[in-house]
């Protein structure tokens, strides 16, 4: 639910700045895919722009279309006590992410000390 709602609310931030990103990742690749020079880059920006701010509003889209069926059904089921534990699904990793991964620790086979995980 959060991640919808964060992403429906700073939607006017996050569509052109993803669609510039790959725009520019998605320009690179043809330049590189041709085998051209810069200027097929430049003349290329502005087309896989169009199609990645596209892509990026419908994406957005979605997520305002599933933020509905999250605040209803999902937010009242994990209110009730005997309801299901419901956990989101994560399906984009963030640096975030990563750097809490580096920094669980785990427990040393031998020894049964805790150490860091990322060791």
């Amino acid at each position: 639910m959060g991640e919808d709602t964060m992403m429906v609310v700073g939607c006017p931030a996050f569509i052109p700045y993803a669609a510039a990103t790959d725009g520019y990742t998605s320009a690179k690749n043809v330049r590189e895919g041709m085998g051209g020079f810069s200027m097929i880059e430049v003349l290329a920006l502005p087309i896989t722009f169009t199609y990645h701010f596209f892509e990026h509003s419908v994406y957005t889209l979605v997520h305002a279309v599933d933020l509905f069926p999250c605040v209803g059904v999902y937010w009242l089921a994990e209110i009730h006590p005997h309801g299901p534990e419901i956990r989101p699904m994560n399906i984009y990793t963030t640096y975030f992410d990563e750097w809490a991964d580096k920094r669980r620790s785990s427990t040393d086979a031998e020894t049964g000390e805790m150490v860091p995980a990322g060791k």
